[in-house]
């Protein structure tokens, strides 16, 4: 992977009825205003050209560089104004079938919080044998702005060999602005945190009005250590809510749900296909019958793919096993109150990110060892196709075989119960089901940055 010399930044220097007769005034009137809103629909269309001459950018059909960004940055690191604005000589394409290069851009967090980014540069056409890949590192509770500046910067150093290779690289003029005669050699930084990063957070919400009333609370506290060859993670949380609602002048339903929750992680780097790990987590749910449940065991974890490739694909399978600890706040449907139990689960997981889409699933067998029979299977399964010019279709879909519920309390739920999911329920299943798609046609480009009445 090639450093990013992020010092140097390109500049183009380009130009800037009751009746019959009620029934025929009826429809005489309709037809009036079709008439007006046909005039009104004109005289809008032959504005638009005028309006989009105000705002489109510098690039046009000509001889600029065609490019498609397929942005999975996440966190608002998607907003493709920002990037037209900051970098206009380039045109956009709405399909990736009509672009001379295909940026590629995933990202994934950094162990002190902040978010790595990585940018494939695909090309295609004349350019189908030029790729390439940059990466920027973003630091934690840096400003959405200066991020999407960072990328910004990024994806326009990556579309310089491309543009060198067009009309466009007569206009090119590339400066540099770091230090010189040696001044940028390499000196070692003193990290007095020793690579720990710690968060506080807390979060309160209020919404009343004049029949029902909800509050929630939630705070958390973490503490992270995180290198290639180790990766420590310790994390604590805790929620409180409750709501209350007046079915009558005399009669209100209260619903509250709190729980807490300690948990810890550990995982050596064996290899670039191989880690090991151990974790545990202590916790309690009035949702989930647990006034105290801890799970503890070690984890070995296989990547077909090596880790250093995890923005673009990961295939894994990851094996845990270990002990179950479970005090429950009322007797179960087993007539128990405590128990611990061997308790292991294997799964596989599947990540593909590449120019025709994604794909994502897993599959996940769990298993208590001293009954056999209390077991659980889960399926998930997703996809984004780009099937062909402008059309894409999405497709999810999720199943669960649940033969593990050992928490379930005894007794019949009331309605209040059920409707305020106030406890947990028996279920021998559970499934789901999505499918969309979107078509786009028409222009090819996306270059038009106007934001009149976009929150009318």
């Amino acid at each position: 992977m090639r450093p990013l010399p992020t010092p140097i930044r390109p500049e183009l220097r380009v130009p800037a009825g009751t009746s019959p007769f009620a029934d025929r005034l009826r429809i005489f009137r309709i037809g009036r205003l079709a008439v007006a809103a046909g005039l009104v629909s004109a005289v809008c269309l032959a504005a638009a050209p005028l309006a989009a001459q105000e705002v489109t950018p510098i690039a046009n059909g000509n001889g600029a560089l065609r490019v498609f960004f397929d942005c999975d940055g996440g966190r608002g690191m998607c907003d493709f104004d920002f990037y037209r604005r900051e970098i206009p000589y380039v045109n956009y394409t709405r399909d990736r079938e009509d672009a001379q290069v295909h940026v590629l851009m995933t990202s994934e967090d950094t162990g002190s919080g902040g978010r790595r980014f990585t940018l494939d540069f695909i090309g295609r056409e004349e350019f189908a044998e030029v790729t390439d890949r940059l990466e920027v590192v973003t630091r934690p509770n840096l400003a959405l702005e200066q991020r999407l500046t960072d990328v910004a910067a990024t994806l326009e150093l990556g579309l310089l060999r491309y543009i060198a290779r067009t009309d466009q690289a007569s206009s090119i003029d590339i400066r540099y602005d770091g230090a010189r005669d040696g001044e940028i050699a390499a000196r070692p930084e003193d990290d007095p945190w020793n690579f720990w990063t710690f968060r506080l957070r807390a979060n309160a919400d209020l919404e009343v009005d004049e029949r029902t009333e909800e509050y929630e609370l939630e705070s958390g506290f973490s503490a992270d250590r995180v290198t290639d060859a180790l990766k420590l993670e310790f994390s604590v949380d805790a929620s409180y809510n409750r709501r209350l609602f007046e079915t009558s002048d005399t009669t209100s339903v209260t619903s509250v749900r709190e729980s807490w929750e300690a948990d810890g992680l550990s995982v050596w780097s064996l290899s670039d296909h191989w880690s090991a790990g151990a974790a545990y987590e202590v916790g309690h749910s009035s949702f989930a019958n647990e006034d105290v449940q801890l799970r503890v065991g070690p984890a070995l974890e296989y990547n077909i793919y090596p880790y250093s490739e995890s923005t673009r694909r990961q295939f894994n399978f990851l094996y845990t096993v270990g002990v179950r600890y479970h005090n429950y706040i009322e007797q179960t449907v087993f007539l128990k109150e405590e128990e611990t139990l061997p308790h292991h689960r294997f799964s596989v997981r599947l990540s593909v990110r590449q120019p025709w889409g994604e794909s994502y699933g897993f599959l996940t067998f769990s298993q208590f060892l001293h009954d056999p029979s209390k077991n659980r299977f889960t399926a998930f399964a997703g996809a984004d196709f780009r099937i062909f010019r402008g059309l894409s279709l999405r497709l999810n879909a999720n199943y669960s075989r649940i033969r593990d519920q050992l928490n379930v309390p005894a007794g019949d739920a009331t309605t209040e119960e059920v409707l305020l999911r106030q406890r947990v329920l028996q279920s021998g299943f559970e499934y789901g089901v999505s499918v969309g798609f979107s078509y786009t046609f028409g222009s090819i480009y996306s270059n038009v940055v106007n934001p009149r009445l976009d929150r009318f």
